[in-house]
């Protein structure tokens, strides 16, 4: 794939005819733009090729604004650190003028105000032949507005490498997470384990992949009137499946505690482990650097249990500060990636990180090859990690701090009865809901 980067001595030679293709309201007078630093918080994508077109059409919309080189700032920060960092920078009034956000930090960010308004580039999109995926806008409504711009679907998918389970005696991935076990018995042979499973306290794979296990056993993290639900046999039983997995049949990698959001994209990347559930991130990096494991690696859905073998995906966006000083050149740089044709190039050269918010673009050969049969099915019987309820910001808050996956530590690590680790987690959702005024 072609890497896009710009040296300085390109930036300078960067036509402004393309200018003319942005609309009226987006372009800042010159006075204006070179006074105005516009600030870009880029979340890697575990994929240095879709990253670097990231900061090509960065530098390519500054050009076409009239901005030097100097005025544009693309700072990269892990998504990992972003809720931390933002709220440092929103304390003293100096966040980004654009970044990435993902579903947990637009309900709180956008509930306590921070972010502008985007409807007009929304509708813009709508407007587009085919449209967008409507179901990534009620969770951006917010007081009346819209208030990020959908730039991807992240389906969570089971990453799973068939030569280890075939060497197992398996066909496919096992359709329960029993059968799943005794596969991973088989598989597990360390340093390599079955199931990259990730427990750290860093939002918020950890906590998909718990709630992965707790939805096939029937337990919520809410219900459908969106009060605290977690207390449940269903997550009970999950929970002791986890610690199954963890201390009993050791099928789990022990340090998994303490991984960030990227450790189980190494693990898999690195030959380590058999299965991972994670957007397609993990596999877009694989094509990204011809893996020897790609061809053995195939997208499915994770196992499931009594209640069903569910899939989750979520949505990202692009949203732009109320306290931006830079408003209109951040909504235009937003309006930039999202031309179909900058947009579709970042899809492909993301090798499937995200599914496409135009549906269109799902006509691509790209998205019809043999491995990702699995990964259409999961997008369309996805739902949310919070179905049956939605995002609040008291929900916000208990993921942001990671205080499911907590008690789930407290179990592998400290012997808490599963029980005894599920009760405590609602508790805990309970006192949040009600310090926050929200119904329990």
């Amino acid at each position: 794939m072609t890497r896009y980067t710009y040296s300085r001595r390109q930036f300078g030679k960067l036509g402004v005819a393309a200018a003319a293709g942005l609309s009226a309201p987006f372009l800042a007078t010159r006075a204006n733009a070179r006074e105005a630093q516009l600030v870009f918080w880029l979340q890697p994508n575990f994929n240095k090729v879709a990253d670097d077109l990231l900061e090509a059409q960065t530098m390519e919309y500054a050009k076409m604004q009239g901005l030097n080189e100097s005025d544009v700032r693309i700072e990269k920060v892990p998504g990992g650190e972003v809720a931390k960092r933002m709220a440092a920078a929103l304390e003293v009034g100096s966040p980004p003028d654009v970044t990435r956000v993902n579903e947990t930090d637009m309900t709180k960010w956008g509930s306590d105000g921070h972010l502008a308004d985007l409807t007009d580039l929304v509708d813009e999109m709508r407007a587009r032949e085919g449209g967008i995926n409507e179901g990534s806008i009620p969770l951006a409504s917010i007081d009346g507005g819209i208030r990020g711009v959908p730039m991807g679907i992240a389906a969570n998918a089971a990453h799973v490498r068939a030569d280890k389970f075939r060497e197992a005696g398996y066909d496919a991935l096992p359709e329960t997470w029993e059968e799943f076990i005794e596969a991973g018995k088989k598989i597990t042979k360390p340093p390599f384990y079955a199931y990259g499973m990730a427990l750290g306290l860093t939002p918020s794979d950890s906590l998909g992949d718990v709630m992965s296990v707790v939805a096939a056993y029937g337990g919520s993290l809410v219900d459908d009137q969106n009060r605290p639900a977690f207390e449940s046999d269903g997550a009970v039983e999950a929970f002791k499946i986890i610690n199954r997995m963890y201390n009993v049949d050791r099928i789990i990698p022990r340090g998994t505690l303490s991984w960030d959001n990227s450790g189980n994209n190494k693990a898999f990347q690195s030959g380590q482990i058999a299965y991972a559930l994670n957007p397609t991130s993990i596999y877009s990096s694989l094509i990204t650097n011809e893996s020897p494991f790609l061809e053995e690696t195939i997208l499915e859905r994770p196992p499931g249990g009594p209640a069903g073998r569910f899939s989750t995906a979520s949505t990202d966006y692009y949203g732009v500060f109320n306290a931006s000083p830079s408003a209109d050149l951040a909504k235009g740089l937003i309006q930039h990636f999202m031309k179909p044709e900058n947009y579709g190039q970042f899809l492909l050269e993301a090798g499937g990180r995200y599914l496409p918010i135009y549906p269109a673009q799902l006509e691509d050969p790209f998205w019809q090859r043999p491995a990702f049969a699995g990964l259409r099915e999961a997008a369309k019987t996805a739902r949310s990690t919070y179905y049956p309820g939605t995002l609040t910001p008291a929900l916000s808050e208990i993921v942001t701090r990671s205080m499911i996956v907590e008690e789930v530590q407290n179990m592998l690590v400290k012997g808490k009865d599963p029980a005894q680790a599920v009760a405590d987690a609602h508790k805990t959702m309970v006192e949040v809901y009600t310090r926050l005024g929200e119904p329990v």
